[in-house]
């Protein structure tokens, strides 16, 4: 009797931890089922076109909001709750911008993986039709077959017409698979490609634009008082990279005016400067002038501003705008090309190279989509008929005056 009673302890137990294992593992396969639904779910989102559009209308109107908030600061003040919260004092590189940026980026991402296995797969894989599957394509035509225009003459033709061409034989007939252009298909992956590296050169443009101004005074006074009061004004030291670190010097700096009897009018101004590495090694010369900028590695320095060099010993006299717009104006009546100080702007981002090249494959994967399509042409070729049939993605009114041309050829054989 104790050994019964021991034996349905031992069941019950088992029975119980039988259950709570299967219970448990009921739960577990649940939850993976879940989690695998909610995976797919937001695949399915990232992968979809809807998505996109949404981030790219929702970057626009940030955009646009970011813009007005700068244009109108009555109303949005730089106190205020959203101006803070947005980081609107530089909102390309805010949080937000950043963050919309990545949900683009993720998404282009996971469409390029996406499309990638069936366009190659599209490219690279010959597909042969029977004559009744070729029947079955509507603009399918049925010619008798002579002793002129054999497979060979057939081949001929629509290698002429650029075509590549396959073939092989079942049941007794002679299958020819013609492809042009096949590989236009990649057209629409590197537009999607170009995307992802235009995002991606956006986001690093974000994070590494820099720009700087400065007020140079050129080295042709390095003989006079200016140089004992203002020796900073002489030279730019600036940063390339944390191991690079050039310095820009300016030889002279001239003003020109247009030589007709209408007024001193300003035709351009430019800067005669030298680069020198941290070593004082000399890297380049270079004439700088609004449309010249002077361009080192992701750096260029461009010609934005001048003023007159008497400028700087009026700083803290109440009259200073008085006087030196009057000295401005003598200097500009008497077309004065010297005693001016030159005002430089230094830009720097690393991004802008990577936008241009996703610019580039823009171009070349538009070029391929709208200039060039995919065509296919099948020939199924019995003991009496040849039967002959194609189909293209895009142009087919094009295609089918191609087809008829080519059948016609065929049939004149």
């Amino acid at each position: 009797m104790f050994y019964q009673k021991a034996f349905l302890f031992f069941v019950f137990i088992f029975k119980s931890k039988l259950c709570v294992l299967i219970s448990a593992s009921k739960f577990m396969t649940n939850k993976q089922k879940s989690n695998s639904s909610l995976m797919r779910k937001l695949y399915n989102l990232f992968t979809s076109m809807k998505f996109a559009v949404i981030i790219l209308t929702v970057l626009g109107a940030t955009s646009l909001f970011s813009m007005l908030i700068n244009e109108y600061p009555t109303f949005f003040s730089k106190q205020s709750f959203l101006h803070t919260l947005f980081q609107q004092h530089s909102p390309y590189s805010s949080w937000w911008y950043s963050t919309l940026l990545w949900f683009l980026i993720i998404s282009v991402l996971l469409c390029v993986i996406q499309n990638t296995k069936p366009i190659l797969r599209s490219i690279t894989l010959t597909r042969f039709l029977t004559t009744d599957n070729i029947k079955n394509i509507h603009n399918a035509k049925q010619i008798k077959k002579g002793q002129s225009n054999t497979a060979e003459t057939i081949k001929k033709l629509l290698k002429k017409q650029l075509y590549h061409i396959t073939e092989s034989e079942s049941n007794g007939e002679q299958l020819i698979a013609a492809r042009k252009y096949r590989w236009s298909s990649l057209g629409h992956l590197l537009t999607h490609i170009s995307l992802l590296v235009i995002v991606l050169g956006s986001l690093i443009y974000t994070k590494t634009d820099r720009q700087e101004f400065r007020y140079i005074i050129a080295d042709e006074y390095k003989d006079t008082e200016y140089y004992e009061q203002f020796p900073q004004y002489f030279n730019w030291h600036f940063k390339v990279s944390k191991a690079e670190h050039p310095t820009i010097v300016v030889d002279s700096f001239r003003v020109r005016y247009y030589t007709d009897n209408k007024g001193p009018r300003i035709s351009d101004f430019r800067s005669f400067v030298r680069l020198f590495d941290h070593d004082g090694t000399l890297l380049t010369k270079h004439e700088i002038t609004v449309n010249n900028p002077l361009i080192y590695k992701h750096v260029s320095i461009h010609q934005s501003d001048y003023k007159p060099l008497v400028n700087e010993f009026f700083m803290n006299i109440p009259n200073r705008r008085q006087i030196i717009g009057q000295v401005q104006n003598h200097q500009e009546l008497e077309r004065n090309e010297t005693n001016w100080i030159t005002g430089l702007t230094l830009r720097a981002n690393k991004g802008i190279p990577v936008i241009f090249l996703g610019m580039l494959v823009s171009t070349i994967g538009l070029i391929m989509s709208f200039m060039f399509w995919p065509r296919y042409i099948w020939v199924a070729i019995d003991k009496k008929n040849i039967t002959i049939g194609g189909r293209s993605t895009k142009n087919k009114i094009v295609f089918q005056k191609e087809l008829d041309n080519i059948i016609k050829k065929i049939s004149y054989e």
